[in-house]
């Protein structure tokens, strides 16, 4: 049809075409380097984009060593640089690709990693070393599109294995298509599978997409913590179906961080935001990492108290597995509640009794504290971590509006709605 003769036209193009990225010469560099404003050069570890450079002061494990499930807690110092965050903030992390990996790669396809290139990438030229591209910036072990098996199939001297790239990205080829994509088939992976295609350094910089930041919720105050940033970071690992073990890109590069060690970041604003005034009630759902923010909202808090501010009321609904695994932060959130700034915990481990007990039976069981703090106090409800429970969580809220709030059952989505358009029912799900 015409639509696949374009479709031929443009893949043939990744193969035919120059590829905008060039090799540069170390005495090239070297002047860029030494004479900055007559070339325009800037040394950044994320060209164009705002980073920072932070250490990391404290690194702990948060579950006991012989749980399934790996969250720590990390600080950074943010001291020196020019790092600044609100409540609610994410923090977004550039983890690095395994250096050890990176070689192995450029040995098996035949790369000097010390060769320099030049590439625009995002806009911004850039001057690396091979290893700096494939370490730092592009997404060596990340899972390629559909795009890139079909460019890759213009690169292959083999027929058959040239065939079986087009063919993975047609309709007849989507059900193994899904399954490389569910078995997270890397680009590192896909190059040596088909080794008759053999991109140049300077084509897989241009088709490698680059590195993106990893983004977690902060989980601390900065009026609380000053010069120091926190992040609560559960580890990702899985098997592919072939039983091969995969670990988040993010994952590895956290994993294997040290005291002192320096990492690039970012800030993300986000939705999650204490509301306007302090004796508005806060009404927060968290489960596992997802009550990173709720944490530093208590924080934030608990400084302005301290400041004399009257602070209304804090609930939190904490969810997870294990109370004895994985009760996240359980000593500060008690220490809270005793205290009467975290006015409510509620705590649901799901697995702790034959039952399963969730959030949202918690909040079923507040539901005339919260149609009290929500419809008559102009409190505000978060609920952040996986989107399973979401569908729970309102009809928990739906149940307390129409049973305590004088809501009618029809009105009473409407009325969730409105409540996210005026920002005082906020979702943060992943």
């Amino acid at each position: 049809t015409e639509e696949k003769t374009e479709e031929k036209v443009d893949e043939k193009s990744a193969a035919a075409a120059e590829p905008t990225a060039v090799f540069d010469s170390a005495l090239e560099v070297a002047k860029r380097l030494a004479f900055p404003e007559a070339y325009g050069t800037e040394v950044s570890a994320r060209p164009g984009e705002k980073t920072f450079t932070v250490a990391v002061s404290s690194l702990r494990r948060m579950t006991p060593d012989t749980y399934d499930r790996n969250i720590i807690h990390i600080e950074f110092d943010t001291r020196g640089t020019d790092l600044t965050y609100e409540i609610g903030d994410a923090l977004g992390v550039y983890g690095y690709n395994d250096e050890a990996q990176v070689r192995e790669f450029c040995a098996a396809y035949g790369l000097d990693g010390a060769q320099l290139v030049t590439a625009v990438k995002d806009g911004q030229t850039q001057t690396r070393t091979v290893h700096s591209w494939l370490t730092h910036a592009l997404d060596l072990f990340g899972r390629p599109s559909k795009k890139f098996y079909a460019a890759l199939a213009e690169f292959a001297r083999d027929e058959k294995q040239a065939e079986k790239l087009r063919w993975l990205t047609t309709s007849e080829g989507a059900v193994e298509f899904k399954d490389r994509v569910a078995d997270t088939v890397t680009y590192a992976e896909l190059l040596m599978e088909f080794a008759s295609a053999r991109p140049s350094i300077l084509h897989l910089v241009d088709l490698i997409t680059p590195i993106k930041p990893r983004h977690y919720s902060i989980a601390s105050s900065a009026r609380m913590h000053p010069g120091s940033v926190h992040l609560c970071v559960v580890s990702v690992h899985w098997k592919s179906r072939a039983g091969v073990a995969r670990t988040g890109q993010c994952t590895r590069f956290l994993d294997a961080l040290s005291i002192g060690d320096r990492v690039v970041v970012s800030v993300k604003p986000s939705v999650m935001k204490l509301p306007p005034l302090d004796s508005q009630p806060v009404i927060m759902a968290g489960l596992g990492t997802g009550m990173a923010p709720f944490r530093a909202f208590i924080e934030e808090r608990a400084v302005r108290k301290l400041e004399g501010a009257q602070v209304g009321p804090m609930t939190l609904y904490f969810g997870s597995r294990h109370r004895a695994m994985e009760y996240l932060y359980g000593e500060e959130f008690e220490a809270y509640h005793a205290d009467g700034l975290l006015t409510n915990l509620r705590l649901a481990f799901s697995r702790d009794q034959p039952e399963k007990v969730y959030i949202q039976h918690k909040m079923r069981a507040d539901s005339e504290l919260l149609a009290d703090q929500i419809l008559a106090n102009d409190g505000c409800f978060y609920l952040c971590g996986p989107t399973w429970p979401t569908g729970d969580v309102k009809d928990a809220m739906v149940h307390s509006f129409t049973t305590h709030g004088s809501v009618k059952a029809g009105d009473a989505n409407k009325l969730i709605e409105e409540l996210k358009e005026s920002e005082r029912y906020i979702l943060e799900v992943y």
